[in-house]
């Protein structure tokens, strides 16, 4: 009886870990975007991203933070998931397609790179004559 008991506690402790909480995600994202940006250290910031998204699947920053440090570390194609995943969530994410067609073009596709940076450029992402010019 007190195993039964024990398992069931502890499954429910686990359960509970894993429940959507939007602000432990947020305390994990700008933790990550901090690591990221003013340090660098894009290994710690993809764990503190991770984390943000496991606590709220529905955290498009999370996913656009983590695709920057993805691409950060030239791992162009898990980026684009991010990126793509961050769309998914926000259609109109500007900036997440803006970095799609950097890392389509990074790898040589101007076509797929094209396509996003215009539709940065369609939901709002200023300076996009440069990109634009080679999709002519």
């Amino acid at each position: 009886m007190k195993k039964l008991f024990f398992v069931s506690a502890l499954m429910l402790c686990l359960g509970l870990a894993s429940c959507d909480d939007p602000a432990k995600s947020r305390l994990y994202m700008d933790e990550g975007y901090r690591l990221m940006v003013n340090y660098s250290k894009f290994d710690e910031a993809e764990q503190a991203l991770d984390k943000a998204i496991k606590f709220d699947k529905t955290n498009y920053e999370a996913y656009y933070h983590r695709g920057c440090v993805k691409m950060n570390k030239s791992r162009l194609k898990d980026a684009i998931a991010d990126f793509e995943k961050a769309t998914e969530l926000k259609p109109d994410y500007a900036d997440a397609y803006f970095n799609i067609g950097k890392a389509y073009f990074l790898l040589n596709d101007e076509e797929k790179a094209c396509e996003n940076y215009k539709l940065a450029e369609k939901y709002g992402r200023p300076n996009l004559e440069d990109y634009l010019r080679r999709c002519q």
